[in-house]
């Protein structure tokens, strides 16, 4: 009787641990194939469910870090970061992306990115300027390494308008200081201005004239008048050249002329 007891319960441990093994191979999840799972995360990529995108993003990655759609994966990564206007994060994943896959298929589009999270950043003329020239130098990054790229041509539109807000943001602050009187302090201004930003100024006639009176104001004499003697011989038809030539016959003049505001747009 014992023995068939023992029989009995060697039966059932038997029993136990082959059904635990049976649940324990039934509830393994077989892992999911990449292409598979790079799909369901495009699938909410395209719907605009960029959280949970780069969730399934980060999981293909993860998973298959070596294959063709864990490379891409990685790179959708950053793409969702920059649709949720994560663009500081997405950046760094974009720059990360480009270290490590140096020659990859679409680095141009990569590099491209880079710029746009800057440019996506830029403020008004008034606030500082680090992300738009941030953006010009990502952006002729792109087009010196890729000059054919099909994005060079948006590339090239946004360093120009990067430029004319970086002028436009000098010419406020030097606005500023002259209307405060703090002359040497705008003066730096205008001629950085001019000798960076010059194919973006409107009038360079006007700002040429400005420079001129300023010199004038702060004493620098010699070149205040090189300043004019330029104007007259670069744009003898403008209307600053009767002032200009006032100011060389008589530099006290200056001072009978209101400070001009150069603006940006005429």
């Amino acid at each position: 009787m014992r023995v068939i007891i023992i029989i009995f319960l060697s039966i059932i441990a038997i029993s136990f641990f082959a059904g635990c093994e049976h649940f324990q191979e039934k509830d393994a999840v077989s892992p999911i194939p990449a292409e598979e799972l790079y799909n369901q995360a495009m699938e909410q990529y395209r719907s605009k469910n960029y959280i949970d995108a780069y969730e399934l993003f980060q999981q293909c990655r993860s998973r298959y870090p070596i294959s063709d759609w864990g490379v891409k994966a990685e790179l959708k990564m950053a793409d969702s970061l920059y649709y949720q206007n994560q663009y500081e994060t997405a950046f760094i994943q974009y720059q990360e992306f480009s270290r490590l896959h140096p020659t990859h298929r679409f680095i141009d589009y990569v590099h491209y990115q880079m710029g746009m999270c800057s440019y996506k950043q830029i403020g008004s003329i008034d606030r500082d300027q680090t992300f738009t020239e941030k953006a010009i130098k990502q952006f002729e990054t792109l087009i010196a390494l890729f000059p054919s790229s099909p994005y060079a041509p948006s590339a090239r539109k946004k360093i120009e308008k990067c430029k004319k807000d970086l002028l436009e943001h000098i010419l406020y602050i030097a606005d500023f200081y002259t209307r405060t009187n703090a002359y040497n302090s705008a003066l730096y201004r205008y001629i950085e201005a001019l000798q960076n930003y010059r194919d973006y100024v409107p009038s360079p006639d006007r700002l040429m004239f400005q420079i001129g009176k300023l010199c004038l104001r702060v004493n620098e004499l010699a070149k205040a008048r090189d300043q004019f003697i330029v104007l007259l011989k670069e744009y003898p038809d403008s209307s600053f050249a009767p002032l200009a030539e006032n100011m060389l016959e008589d530099p006290q003049k200056a001072s009978e002329i209101d400070d001009l505001q150069l603006l940006t747009k005429d």
